[in-house]
């Protein structure tokens, strides 16, 4: 319960706590405040609890947590050269990003060892490969480099090429547009009548 209260509702429990502690102690008075300081304890916890109840994640967001999860990434384990990589990324959340390098075509999930805060409103991202070979690889031993993120280098933990059907469950998922080119392709030509 202690992990899913926000740094204001944690300072008021503490707070409430040493004031309480502070009243059960204190001989003077004890008689007039101990009544006040129970419905005041009574009421704060009530909020407390209240404030920190969230609703279940909606279905599309419990799809795409899974979806996200490294062993049921979609695609294959793969690499891509640091150096194709031109800053064209999408954030499916804060620790997947969809990486094309080089061109739009050639998409890879990125999945990151743990999130980065705000990682959608990045300008700029960096990789960094432990072995200085100039790939980028699903091998665990690569690093996102997020400046200004915290953190702002954080290993990754899988790269999977993704075809453009993949991309595409992967954007819907996350509630993201498919690009035109994308579903331009899936839809079927019409047929020419003969004359």
């Amino acid at each position: 319960m202690l992990g899913s209260l926000n740094f204001s509702q944690l300072k008021l429990l503490i707070d409430l706590m040493v004031y309480l502690l502070m009243v059960q102690f204190t001989r003077r008075c004890t008689m007039q405040i101990r009544p006040l300081a129970t419905i005041a304890a009574i009421s704060a916890l009530t909020l407390l609890v209240g404030g920190c109840a969230t609703p279940p994640p909606s279905p599309a967001a419990a799809k795409l947590a899974n979806l996200t999860k490294p062993e049921n990434l979609p695609g294959k384990a793969a690499c891509f050269w640091k150096s194709n990589f031109q800053g064209d990324w999408t954030v499916l959340n804060d620790s997947t990003l969809i990486v094309r390098a080089p061109l739009p075509k050639d998409a890879y999930v990125v999945k990151l060892f743990e999130p980065v805060f705000n990682l959608s409103f990045r300008e700029g991202l960096g990789f960094e490969d432990k072995e200085h070979v100039g790939q980028i690889c699903n091998s665990g031993d690569d690093y996102i480099l997020v400046p200004g993120g915290e953190p702002s280098r954080v290993p990754i933990v899988a790269v999977h090429a993704l075809t453009r059907d993949e991309e595409d469950q992967l954007l819907v998922a996350a509630g993201l547009p498919v690009p035109r080119a994308h579903t331009a392709a899936q839809v079927p030509a019409a047929k020419n009548p003969a004359n």
